[in-house]
């Protein structure tokens, strides 16, 4: 049976190389973490002599796409805001400003989501959700795709509704990928 393993350090990584089909990298939109994961795989897929081409790796975040894109990007960064404090630490591509995270989980853990999601950068959000308009997300899908992806996996909550995220994200994001 094919199994899928959620992963980000080297050691889950690494069993992943030995025993899975595929490596899933949750919360993560960021290219740079593709070639990362291929070294910690090859560490487990070497023991038994496997080709670690043959592991796919996923990488699936947040997901918030809509006609307007700036409302998008705004609930993208209050959702990113909840998880940042976990993942980020787990990314070694992303240098954060200082701060940042402590400032943000001070936040959220008084209940001030939304506010907390205002503190992070365009940058910062872009490695960790996909969002903004139909091609925004797009182009973000894409450089996953380019950098040897087998899959991108759009999280919740898709959209603004998940009704019109889902829609959006079948009429107007998937059209415009290529592989």
């Amino acid at each position: 049976m094919p199994l899928l393993l959620g992963a980000w350090g080297p050691r889950g990584a690494a069993l992943a190389g030995r025993i899975a089909g595929e490596i899933k990298v949750g919360g993560s939109a960021n290219p740079d973490m593709v070639p990362v994961m291929r070294e910690r795989l090859l560490v487990g897929a070497s023991r038994i002599g496997r080709d670690v081409a043959e592991i796919g790796v996923v990488l699936g975040a947040v997901t918030v796409v809509d006609t307007d894109g700036e409302a998008a990007r705004a609930r993208a960064r209050t959702e990113v805001a909840m998880y940042l404090a976990v993942v980020a630490e787990l990314d070694p591509t992303v240098a954060l400003p200082d701060g940042l995270v402590a400032e943000v989980g001070r936040l959220v853990d008084a209940g001030r989501d939304e506010e907390a999601g205002t503190l992070i950068p365009d940058d910062v959000l872009d490695r960790f959700a996909f969002s903004g308009t139909p091609e925004q997300v797009a182009r973000q899908a894409q450089s996953l795709i380019d950098a040897g992806v087998r899959r991108v996996e759009f999280g919740t909550p898709h959209g603004l509704t998940d009704d019109r995220g889902v829609e959006l994200l079948g009429t107007e994001v998937l059209p415009l990928l290529s592989r």
